[in-house]
């Protein structure tokens, strides 16, 4: 596919989660939130690139890297990086014990966002796990945007809006603070919660 600004290409794999208007309206309100200068990004749950690949391609200082615990999916990413002649820094690891000991000043997110139960199943593994709480739940990216983020620093998480609720309650966890709930014009199912980390600079 070409990417919805009009350069880059990006491959995905047919039985995983497709690229949807969530993952471009995500990267374009990072782009519109923040100037390109250096800054280092993660993007976390990043499937097989797309909101990564979409950064890089408009913002080259930023330091981009991205994590999922798909292998597959890795691989993918890597070589949509690759494609496009990106140094994008694409791993497999799972969230829930993933600690970066310098910090990100951005974590982008397109998570799980529906609860283990809840919604129509699909046949596909890899799209369940991308989209259904399975191998990760709210909790568990929460405490990973705390663990990850640098003091005073910012993240994107999109989520339904019947989930805001719960994600207030982590968020006040984990000392952080919901910046700004920005309505996500070209999907009416979720909203990009602009959260900033309330801890201080040692």
């Amino acid at each position: 596919m070409t990417l919805p600004f009009g350069k880059g290409l990006f491959w995905q794999a047919v039985d995983a989660q497709a690229v949807s208007s969530a993952a471009n309206c995500l990267q374009s309100t990072a782009i519109t939130l923040f100037k390109d200068e250096p800054l280092s990004v993660l993007d976390l749950g990043c499937g097989s690139g797309i909101v990564a690949v979409m950064l890089a391609l408009q913002r080259p200082q930023w330091q981009l890297s991205g994590i999922d615990i798909q292998v597959p999916l890795i691989a993918l990413a890597k070589e949509n990086a690759r494609l496009n002649t990106l140094d994008i820094d694409f791993f497999c690891a799972d969230l829930k014990d993933y600690h970066n000991p310098e910090g990100f000043d951005l974590i982008v997110s397109n998570p799980p966002w529906l609860c283990k139960d809840s919604g129509r199943s699909s046949p596909s593994l890899s799209k369940e796990h991308s989209r259904r709480e399975i191998l990760c739940e709210m909790q568990d990216v929460i405490a990973c945007v705390a663990r990850n983020l640098k003091p005073g620093k910012d993240a994107l998480l999109l989520y339904p809006p019947q989930r805001f609720e719960q994600l207030q309650t982590l968020c006040a966890q984990y000392l952080l603070d919901i910046k700004a709930t920005l309505f996500c014009a070209e999907t009416h199912k979720h909203n990009i919660y602009h959260i900033k980390s309330r801890r201080m600079t040692p």
